[in-house]
């Protein structure tokens, strides 16, 4: 199972995220987490708050998140940080969700939720498409699933259209038709194919190494 798949499975590809969404999100969710961490452990909220030194670091990460996985720039100096920043996003999320279910700290964060998904689907396009360039960039939590295809649905979600939309353009009778093929039981699009097709849609941006 995908890292994606263990707390980003509510997402829906025909979501648009803005970036101005994501500092609401990202301050909800470290407040709740603030709220609860003082209840298990029965202490202030506003002096944990100091040790922890606020939600300013998890706001530049998601920013450093958006650029990627929606403006398609990857970065190819500070791997190092960039390993380190995309790990503490997939675990400030998750812990989101756990501080909401358990706590009913209302901290869930869908908009970042589905961020994260986005980078780790685009990531996946982009080892396939752009060879070692990209895996020597990428970091380490969305390396090693390239599979040389994606499904419909991850074309979808980087795409930004449902599903249903995207199998309607795989039709022999749509324009700019989507090649598709079995990889077993699934229908899917081989990532040069799909990355041809993308770059057709006006949702999409291509991936440009910085």
């Amino acid at each position: 199972m995908r890292l994606e798949d263990l707390f980003c499975n509510q997402a829906k590809p025909q979501t648009k995220i803005r970036r101005d969404q994501l500092a609401n999100e990202v301050n909800d969710a470290y407040l709740g987490h603030l709220n609860a961490e003082s209840e298990k452990y029965r202490c202030d909220p506003e002096a944990l708050d100091k040790v922890l030194g606020g939600a300013s670091h998890f706001n530049a990460i998601a920013e450093g998140c958006y650029d990627y996985a929606v403006e398609g720039q990857l970065k190819t100096t500070g791997v190092g940080p960039q390993d380190d920043n995309w790990l503490d996003f997939a675990s400030f999320i998750n812990q989101a969700r756990w501080d909401d279910e358990f706590h009913s700290a209302n901290s869930l964060a869908p908009s970042l939720e589905h961020l994260f998904k986005l980078g780790a689907i685009r990531a996946r396009l982009d080892s396939d498409t752009l060879g070692d360039v990209a895996t020597e960039a990428l970091p380490t939590v969305l390396k090693d699933s390239e599979c040389g295809y994606l499904t419909l649905n991850e074309v979808a979600f980087l795409a930004q259209m449902t599903e249903k939309a995207v199998r309607n353009a795989t039709q022999p009778t749509a324009p700019d038709r989507l090649h598709t093929r079995k990889e077993g039981t699934r229908t899917v699009v081989d990532s040069h194919e799909a990355l041809r097709w993308l770059k057709g849609r006006r949702n999409f941006k291509p991936t440009v190494l910085v």
